[in-house]
């Protein structure tokens, strides 16, 4: 489980468009309106409502759409269990709303190509950018990864 706040209409490119393989996101909108992708379809919810993504459906996480904070808890459920997948999700969740905060993202939201390379080879076999060939990304990210370490990018850090 995660809590995360959206500031007023920001947070739609704070984690890409991805999917998981083996494990089902919900969504609890606590507070603000937001919008989120499922699939090819950009829907709408407000407080009090709950959003389901199932596995290996490419998706979005809600960002915030008003002019008031979003605020979600987010509870991912694996099936079969996988402790360290959902684990290194959610840290990759974690950093990237750190460096955020820090301003170490560019104007979607995202850090820089190192960096990313390390949470999203982390991620893996449990989630993968919605698009490309899971292969592709295997490789791709594994490498960019291997380099970000080796540049001294980390997937967790201790300020965040």
């Amino acid at each position: 489980m995660l809590e995360y706040i959206n500031q007023p209409f920001g947070g739609e490119h704070a984690v890409p468009a991805h999917l998981h393989t083996a494990y089902m996101e919900t969504f609890e909108i606590l507070k603000g309106r937001a919008r989120y992708r499922l699939g090819s379809e950009t829907k709408t919810a407000v407080a009090g409502e709950r959003v389901a993504m199932p596995p290996r459906v490419s998706h979005v996480h809600p960002w915030s759409d008003s002019d008031e904070e979003l605020h979600v808890r987010q509870v991912a459920d694996a099936n079969p269990p996988d402790l360290p997948g959902l684990n290194a999700s959610l840290q990759a969740a974690i950093t990237i709303q750190g460096l955020a905060k820090a301003g170490r993202v560019n104007a979607k939201g995202l850090p820089n190509l190192l960096q990313l390379g390390v949470l999203i080879d982390t991620t893996m076999p449990a989630t993968y950018l919605a698009g490309p060939p899971i292969a592709l990304q295997r490789v791709l990210f594994g490498t960019l990864g291997w380099l970000g370490r080796l540049a001294g990018y980390k997937t967790a850090y201790r300020e965040y």
